[in-house]
């Protein structure tokens, strides 16, 4: 009798007993596929290019295209400085200042040839096209560094009544010459172009690398 109350009370607990959160069992999944990066000394380059084919009518709105672009090499910098980076990364600004000083011998950083990288890529260990290849190694090896990541081009989109900002990025070897990663970030949807759309690629920006 003992046994059988025992047994008893031991399912109603069970029974009565919580069930666990629904996000417990399907927790996100938030891929970082830089974060192996974060131990590296690594160049950041400036962001090339800003696409013109938006339908929203936001690019017609920026009257300085490359102040915008610099604008979020800077928040790139930012968001990675505030998560633990800035001591042994070197940012896109920095890398645009030792362009222009060294341009004798160095392309400006800001206008690489990097054109034919706004079209279908993907990773791959054939050697990448010059003039860009040695143009990066050139740019890389200022302080030694091997590995770079170049922000290719930030597009407008329209999604679903809102805009987003997309910015394609690309994580190379610059001694060999191999283009390593390829992905892309977007913004949070916005309805107006503001700062904060481009303050949200930089967060995303950071979060291939490490956790806020």
């Amino acid at each position: 009798m003992k046994t059988t109350l025992f047994l008893f009370a031991a399912a109603l607990s069970v029974a009565c007993s919580p069930p666990p959160p629904p996000e417990t069992a399907n927790q996100p999944v938030i891929l970082r596929p830089l974060e192996k990066l974060a131990g590296e000394e690594i160049v950041v380059l400036p962001v090339q290019y800003l696409s013109s084919t938006d339908t929203l009518g936001w690019y017609a709105q920026i009257r300085d295209r490359s102040a915008l672009l610099a604008q979020l090499d800077q928040q790139i910098e930012a968001a990675l400085t505030a998560r633990g980076l800035g001591q042994t990364w070197t940012f896109g600004p920095e890398i645009a200042r030792a362009s222009k000083v060294n341009s004798i011998v160095m392309r400006d950083a800001r206008s690489l040839s990097a054109e034919w990288l706004r079209g279908r890529i993907e990773a791959s260990d054939d050697p990448m096209r010059e003039p860009l290849a040695t143009q990066l190694r050139g740019l890389v090896g200022l302080k030694g560094q091997r590995y770079a990541i170049l922000p290719v081009e930030l597009r407008l989109e329209s999604n679903a009544g809102m805009g987003v900002a997309k910015l394609r990025v690309l994580m190379i070897d610059a001694r060999m010459t191999h283009i390593k990663w390829v992905g892309e970030v977007q913004s949070v949807p916005m309805k107006t172009l503001s700062p904060a759309l481009i303050a949200s690629v930089a967060t995303h920006f950071a979060d291939l690398v490490v956790a806020p």
